[in-house]
């Protein structure tokens, strides 16, 4: 195969659209020729905090299987259309924002024939860290979806969202939804009914310093949250909201403070969960450090989320249970993802996904 197009990183906070070998199948991988890219913060976050030179940007992508392993089992097929995700900006060679990636079944879900290229972009970061933090043991332990229907609202079975139109909440909204949560969310007025379509039966605002007070009073009996923002002290938000008297969890997607989380709710336990936990291999990214016994736990579930149709999340989209974020097409191909990566990284997106279609 000749090479390439792909972003790399030319040092912190510095990135270019190179010309670069492209990927080479390996044991048990699939090649994917890429159609759309989705931004993610983490993305801007690996090139302003880490900027390792030469490494290939990018985690989230859409594409088409074009060649296969002989070992890379039964459960994605040359042809099938899917997303999947990269931990990109970590390793040369590694990365979504490409022509094309090399990447393993377990990490990608087949694309719904009634879902968009664009739409399908932003499925794996936002869709399975949800799915990872709502259900795995380690995480909330919350029980999966077991049916392809809306059960009906369990209003003993609460789940706190905070920041709910992030593209992280918006997937937990859904999944919660799904196994019959009552629903509790923080978000700004503005996706009030919208977040309220997707599942939510209660929004509060989340910039309003008294609503954590005013969940803990509303619902002394809360013991789940998702935390999808986990910066500037929202974990400790999460556990004020949560039962002073009983034990409850909250699931955080940046390292926090324990010491703030416990001064907050002495009942809350917080746990956190990070992507690219679910390698074989033990990893230390934005200062929390994963063993590899930690990442073969989630390395374990992966193969259960993802794998093209067999896994859960596929059932989630198929079922449609669980939609796609909305999405903001947007132009300029692989250059254009530079220019949308400055707009997340001074905070000018909200409520939507900014997707890129990769000639």
């Amino acid at each position: 195969m000749p090479g390439m197009e792909a972003v790399i990183v030319d040092g912190k906070s510095a990135a270019s659209v190179k010309h670069v070998e492209a990927p080479k199948l390996q044991p048990r991988s699939i090649l994917v020729r890429v159609h759309c890219n989705a931004l993610n913060p983490t993305d801007w976050k690996h090139l302003d905090y880490f900027g390792k030179q030469g490494a290939t940007l990018g985690f989230d992508f859409m594409g088409t299987v074009i060649e296969k392993a002989p070992d890379a089992g039964t459960s994605v097929k040359v042809g099938n259309r899917v997303a999947g995700f990269l931990h990109g900006g970590w390793d040369a060679g590694v990365g979504a924002f490409a022509q094309y990636v090399v990447t393993m079944p377990e990490y990608v879900v087949a694309v719904p024939d009634s879902m968009s290229d664009e739409e399908a972009s932003g499925l794996c970061v936002a869709g399975i860290t949800a799915i990872f933090g709502l259900f795995q043991n380690k995480q909330l332990g919350l029980p999966e979806p077991s049916g392809t229907e809306l059960p009906p609202v369990d209003p003993k079975l609460k789940v706190l969202v905070w920041s709910g139109a992030s593209s992280v909440g918006q997937f937990v909204i859904q999944m919660a939804r799904a196994i019959g949560a009552y629903v509790i969310v923080t978000a700004s007025a503005k996706h009030l009914d919208w977040l309220k379509s997707l599942g939510a039966s209660e929004v509060y605002e989340y910039s309003n310093s008294e609503t954590p007070k005013r969940i803990a009073e509303a619902h002394p009996d809360l013991k789940y949250a998702f935390d999808t923002y986990s910066m500037n002290g929202s974990q400790a938000a999460c556990a004020a909201s949560m039962s002073k008297t009983e034990a409850g969890k909250i699931v955080s997607l940046l390292p926090f403070d324990h010491g703030a989380v416990t001064e907050a709710n002495p009942m809350a336990k917080c746990t956190l969960f990070l992507l690219p936990s679910v390698s074989f291999m033990g990893i230390r990214t934005f200062s929390a450090e994963f063993k590899p016994y930690y990442c073969q736990e989630d390395a374990k579930y992966i193969v259960h989320v993802g794998s093209g149709q067999d896994g859960l999340f596929y059932r989630l989209l198929s079922s449609g249970l669980v939609k796609p974020n909305r999405t903001s097409p947007q132009t300029g191909g692989l250059s254009g993802i530079l220019s949308g990566l400055d707009r997340l990284r001074h905070n000018k997106v909200s409520g939507e996904k900014l997707v890129y279609k990769i000639q």
